[in-house]
């Protein structure tokens, strides 16, 4: 195989490193307040214990600081580490990837 074949079969939006935002997760029925410490529109690193299992699925909700409206955005858990896990978000509607995007990219340069 091609050592520069992309094998993602999704989108992954460049990760914001160090982008700090609560947010909140479902996990059977109930939210988990939380924070993400990288996110981008493709998927986010969200700060937790105990974590859920790779593979499972979730809803993580966030309110973007520049508009009051709440995104729930269906994801899932594709890695997990000691202090939390990286999710990927699925199946998300163009119209909140373009606001996500708009956002994160206000965010260039900033600390």
């Amino acid at each position: 195989m091609n050592a520069n074949h992309e094998r993602r079969g999704h989108f992954r939006g460049r990760a914001r490193p160090g982008r700090v935002l609560p947010i909140r997760f479902r996990v059977d029925g109930a939210w988990v307040a939380s924070e993400t410490r990288n996110i981008g529109v493709g998927g986010a690193f969200i700060v937790c214990t105990p974590v859920p299992t790779v593979g499972r699925d979730l809803q993580v909700e966030l309110v973007l600081p520049t508009n009051e409206q709440r995104f729930e955005l269906p994801a899932v858990v594709r890695w997990v580490a000691d202090d939390g896990m990286g999710v990927q978000f699925i199946d998300v509607d163009v119209d909140v990837l373009l606001e996500l995007n708009d956002y994160f990219s206000t965010l260039t340069g900033q600390s």
